[in-house]
């Protein structure tokens, strides 16, 4: 397998966590591809000037198939379609019906022949990674996921306006302002990424990003303050050292039912 040939299906954050109490209408956003879930949150919250990026060209494939998916679709047969294990998982009929750029049209329709039209075995290939997935989850670590808001988000599509570029947090240049940027979990391979001194490096580009952006989501932390720190953006008393300015905010932790824990964002301001 390549390197960049599975996609998340839905987040693996409890996004709603961290944007319930935004306010989005009328700002600039840019976030990363993932799951496509940030851009639908980004939405549910106002924001419907979105600029997403991510380093696997297949995020691109899947956020075409899925906002085509929310503007055709009802709600049951959206969560029937993409989010539970169902006869029209990934139908084959339903793609050909979607109003999708040709490119990503074919490429859906490619890989279903690929198992014989059985949307169900290709939601369950390795083109996407279910590890840890439990699709009742979703529903709450998602604003959009609840059939009220799932409608308000259909009617408000029309009005978004999205670029995406495909290319890593590294080489990402911005040529315009924001008013946020969000970054999932990325800030977990920053060792990946620099190696030594990974967290000054990350600082680093993270202080070239707020010349162009107010309010920077730069890390998603499971189990945030964990005595057992998992890299060194977990380690707090470390980030304090490095970082200036920032604010880390608290919620429920996606690693339900372990409800004990709490997960956090750590948040940057110019």
């Amino acid at each position: 397998m390549e390197r960049f040939d599975s996609i998340y299906p839905f987040t693996t954050e409890n996004i709603a966590g961290y944007m319930d109490d935004l306010d989005l209408t009328g700002t600039k956003v840019i976030t990363v591809t993932g799951s496509t879930d940030h851009i639908l949150n980004i939405v549910a919250r106002g924001g419907l000037d979105v600029t997403t990026f991510d380093i696997n060209p297949l995020t691109e494939k899947y956020m075409d198939l899925k906002l085509s998916a929310l503007k055709k679709l009802d709600f049951n047969d959206f969560v029937n379609f993409l989010l539970y294990d169902t006869k029209i998982s990934f139908d084959y009929d339903i793609i050909s019906s979607l109003d999708l750029p040709v490119e990503s049209r074919m490429f859906w329709l490619d890989k279903l022949q690929e198992f014989n039209k059985d949307g169900r075995s290709l939601k369950n290939s390795h083109y996407f990674n279910r590890k840890y997935f439990n699709p009742d989850s979703k529903v709450w670590q998602n604003l959009y996921l609840n059939e009220d808001s799932y409608n308000l988000v259909k009617d408000k599509l029309s009005g978004l306006k999205i670029r995406h570029i495909t290319c890593s947090l590294e080489n990402l240049e911005l040529d315009e302002y924001f008013d946020y940027m969000f970054l999932s979990n990325i800030s977990d391979y920053i060792g990946m990424m620099y190696g030594k001194d990974g967290l000054i490096k990350y600082r680093d580009l993270m202080n070239k990003f707020l010349d162009r952006v107010k309010k920077i989501y730069m890390a998603y932390l499971y189990d945030i303050g964990n005595s057992n720190p998992r890299s060194e953006i977990d380690n707090l008393s470390l980030v304090d050292k490095v970082f200036k300015n920032y604010e880390a905010k608290r919620f429920r932790s996606a690693l339900e039912p372990e409800e004990e824990k709490s997960d956090g964002v750590i948040i940057l301001r110019r």
